[in-house]
């Protein structure tokens, strides 16, 4: 078992949450009480990087579609910043990747939110 690991950085005001390991059932909970509250104190965008994690799961694309759903309810810009095909793969076989702004690299998202 991969214990999910998480950071979060700001740049430009930007609330940057990076994640490392497995996103599954079991990891999941901690992944979207997380995104809720960075959310929740309503900043201009907020970019998840998923650059470092080695395994999506069914739940780590609910989570996303939940914090994309809340994100659009409060005006927030949401990204998401992956270039692994285990991150982008279920993505795209679950059409998900039609709903999400997808950047390679995180100043590409940060770039992208700070111009609009």
């Amino acid at each position: 078992m991969n214990e999910l690991q998480h950071r979060t950085t700001y740049v430009q005001s930007i609330p940057i949450i990076a994640l490392t390991g497995e996103i599954d059932m079991m990891s999941s909970a901690p992944v979207t009480s997380r995104l809720t509250a960075l959310l929740a104190r309503k900043p201009p965008a907020l970019v998840v990087d998923l650059r470092e994690v080695r395994f999506f799961g069914s739940e780590g694309i609910r989570a996303l579609v939940e914090a994309q759903a809340q994100a659009d309810e409060l005006g927030i810009k949401f990204g998401v910043v992956s270039d692994s095909k285990a991150v982008l793969r279920p993505l795209q076989m679950t059409a998900v990747d039609k709903i999400l702004l997808l950047f390679a690299d995180v100043d590409d998202a940060v770039t992208a939110f700070s111009a609009a």
